[in-house]
């Protein structure tokens, strides 16, 4: 385990004590998030460290890298998929002029790189566990990157996509500076990430699945998010709910709040998440980003 120091986004000094979040899908332990007294930000601390946090990921419950289908909540999401997929290749079809060259950092299983190349780009996909680059490999048929540092220099793309991938990397530096360099002058960059201001947020606690320590490291809200891509040369182009998420979210917090799957009650808390978020500050249970070049 690694214990920081300073805030990773601004590096502030006094960090204050947030709640404690446990790993309720692998190893049970509990993991302590800190504040950033300036900046905001919510992090795990202490962390495994990027050479430890494997183990973590090792569970067939863990849906991005297993493609598992066992139990009612894994069901669901896999029902949501195809219509979500629809959805997100929908957002990003204003943006298909010019370069059609796309990047996924973190793409998983492939099946929105798959969407996308249905849909005309020139797909190509970034993803650490070699197992899951496999299974993406056979559906796309294409090579996947193992790491940002292997895709090559000259490369340039219209579009770079992280779906509920930034809270999971240990090198946010790195990660943005690879952003800046590597987006063509009229691209953007697109992030989903649960949001820790969101009305089931509150309501959940430390039961809260999407903090999903110590997988997330960071737990962004609109504000932390927007500050860091604008330290980076980013600024906000457009922002949008995930309106499904709340509800897998919903779903997965009662269980480990009562050890019961409560499809009612998690159903109404994901549904007035929304309504919340609608006519209010946007603040979904996770938020899709869009950013452009300053």
């Amino acid at each position: 385990m690694e214990k920081l120091s300073t805030c990773p986004a601004c590096g502030e000094t006094k960090l204050l004590p947030f709640l404690t979040a446990k790993d309720y899908t692998v190893s049970k332990e509990n993991f302590e998030i800190d504040r950033c007294d300036a900046c905001d930000l919510l992090f795990t601390n202490p962390r495994p460290t990027a050479t430890e946090a494997g183990p973590y990921y090792k569970s067939d419950n863990y849906i991005s890298h297993s493609d598992t289908q066992k139990g009612i909540i894994n069901k669901l999401y896999h029902l949501v998929r195809n219509f979500t997929l629809k959805q997100k290749t929908a957002w990003i079809e204003k943006e298909k002029t010019g370069n059609l060259e796309l990047l996924d950092i973190g793409c998983g299983n492939g099946h929105f790189l798959h969407a996308c190349q249905k849909a005309g780009w020139k797909i190509s996909g970034m993803e650490l566990d070699p197992a899951t680059a496999a299974r993406a490999e056979s559906i796309l048929g294409i090579d996947i990157y193992p790491s940002i540092k292997e895709i090559p220099k000259e490369e340039k793309f219209r579009l770079i996509s992280l779906w509920h991938v930034l809270e999971h990397v240990y090198e946010l530096d790195e990660y943005f500076t690879f952003f800046k360099s590597r987006i063509s002058k009229e691209g953007v960059l697109i992030l989903a990430l649960p949001n820790s201001k969101s009305f089931d947020a509150q309501y959940f606690k430390e039961h809260w699945a999407a903090y999903d320590v110590p997988r997330h490291i960071y737990h962004f809200d609109p504000s932390t998010i927007e500050s860091l891509a604008k330290k980076h040369g980013f600024k906000l182009k457009s922002k949008r709910g995930q309106i499904f998420d709340s509800f897998y979210i919903s779903l997965l917090s009662h269980e480990y709040k009562t050890g019961k799957k409560k499809l009612i009650p998690s159903f109404v808390i994901g549904l007035w998440s929304n309504i919340n978020a609608y006519f209010g500050k946007g603040n979904y249970s996770s938020n899709l980003y869009i950013f452009e070049h300053v």
